[in-house]
């Protein structure tokens, strides 16, 4: 296997109906329309989906949803193939040694990253895949959004030096 799909944190937290509008201002829909047709392009074990669960303090604080809650599910129209789903409390994917473990075994060498946040999780993961595992990464704009655009184009920047093909 050469290339994944990494769905990160699409949740009713940050994607849904109900989430909050002033902190996360993106088009959602249209976001899950663009994730959906990535997705199809897929073969189910090469799609890895990712969600944010609180844990220590992010719990305590209200920064990530609370584990069985309605804000921590997928949000509804989301196509969820095959069972490649974890669950983790910081930002980064690779945070989860599994994850590392499981991309080497398969012999991957491209992720392709979509979803919420690129001035976050997007964001923390690309970084974390160009310089500690030597993995090329597509950003692909027209599946990742962003609560602070500011801080999305930072990471943007820093990937311009490494390896990451934007898809405009």
């Amino acid at each position: 296997m050469d290339k994944v799909l990494f769905v990160i944190d699409m949740q009713e937290i940050y994607c849904g109906r109900g989430r909050n509008m002033e902190k996360y201002r993106y088009n959602s829909e249209n976001l899950i329309d663009e994730i959906n047709k990535r997705i199809a392009e897929y073969k189910p074990e090469e799609i890895f989906y990712f969600k944010s669960i609180a844990k220590g303090l992010g719990g305590l604080l209200g920064t990530l949803p609370k584990d069985g809650t309605h804000e921590a599910k997928f949000v509804e129209r989301l196509k969820i193939v095959g069972k490649n789903i974890y669950e983790r409390s910081k930002p980064d994917v690779f945070s989860l040694v599994e994850i590392v473990d499981l991309m080497r075994s398969r012999n991957v060498k491209e992720i392709e990253l979509v979803g919420v946040d690129g001035g976050g999780s997007i964001g923390a993961t690309a970084v974390t895949a160009t310089n500690d595992l030597d993995l090329r990464i597509i950003y692909n704009n027209f599946c990742i959004a962003s609560a602070v655009p500011a801080k999305a184009m930072k990471y943007r920047e820093k990937f311009k030096q490494n390896r990451v093909t934007f898809i405009n």
